[in-house]
């Protein structure tokens, strides 16, 4: 029941009841599927405190005894420390410079006024629909060519191309709702092209960037294939590779294995908790004129 359908003469109190009723089996839906996704997560983190001998007689119970020794085991024995400094500084690094020329690509397409920079942003945007397993094969002759083999430019080079056309398209759809009259007061106090950008449409932009880190930021950290096929060296594993060669090594030892998977997710977590604000404006970007 809509506010149009509830009588005028109904008491505020009762309209918001009313309202409540209405959205009551929505919200039931919503509620189900919030717990049908929240369970492989308790499972998850259940099962990494657990035993391994446990998980063998109660797999997808609540823990009986818990226990934090498959962490100290996990980061230990499988050299975590190591692949955490490894996805960091490639996703960091990547998503620094990504960010920094989709930024100042989206500027110049925003500023401009000629047909040229339309089709220079539709080609740029065409690249999102491009899956980035498709591109693997000439990237990987490209990297090899260039001597870029077993070395961190190489996969940061492929990060960067690939995250370059989603960060174009959010940009520029953020920057283009800059007001016109900000512009021009920055003109008239003598702004150049570079500082109005540094001043004013970089940070306004600051929820568009927010939201690439987190979507851009997440595929790189997840990525899987291309730190395999690009990187032979055990010393320069990601934390993606690196779970897997630990799963290897403890097959039947599930315990073992969620707290890896549980550390290698905190990160992002983390990351979406402190950040969701931002992140939510920034979906928003160029839906509202």
């Amino acid at each position: 029941m809509t506010a149009a359908t509830v009588p005028m003469g109904t008491p505020y109190r009762a309209r918001r009841w009313l309202r409540a009723l209405k959205r009551l089996p929505l919200q039931l839906v919503l509620l189900a599927v919030s717990l049908l996704m929240l369970g492989p997560v308790v499972v998850m983190v259940g099962t990494s405190l657990k035993s391994n001998k446990e998980v063998l007689v109660n797999p997808i119970g609540l823990p009986r005894n818990p226990t934090l020794e498959n962490y100290a085991t996990s980061w230990v024995q499988g050299n975590f420390a190591t692949l955490f400094a490894n996805s960091i500084f490639l996703t960091v690094v990547s998503m620094a410079i990504a960010t920094l020329l989709a930024a100042l690509a989206a500027y110049a397409i925003a500023r401009a006024t000629s047909r040229v920079a339309s089709w220079v942003y539709v080609v740029l945007a065409i690249g999102i629909f491009l899956p980035m397993q498709l591109a693997l094969i000439p990237q990987f002759r490209l990297i090899l060519t260039l001597g870029l083999f077993n070395s961190y430019v190489g996969v940061i080079l492929v990060y960067v191309a690939s995250c370059i056309p989603f960060g174009v398209f959010l940009m520029t759809a953020f920057m283009r709702q800059v007001p016109a009259e900000i512009v021009e007061a920055a003109v008239l106090d003598g702004c150049g092209y570079f500082t109005m950008f540094r001043r004013i449409f970089l940070p306004l932009a600051r929820p568009a960037i927010v939201t690439f880190w987190i979507l851009q930021g997440v595929q790189i950290w997840n990525d899987y294939l291309t730190p395999l096929l690009l990187m032979t060296d055990p010393g320069r594993r990601t934390l993606t590779t690196g779970v897997i060669a630990f799963k290897q090594q403890y097959l039947a030892q599930w315990g073992n294995i969620m707290a890896g998977v549980v550390i290698m997710s905190l990160p992002i977590l983390v990351l979406f908790v402190f950040a969701q604000r931002y992140f939510i404006r920034g979906l928003y970007a160029g839906s509202v004129k």
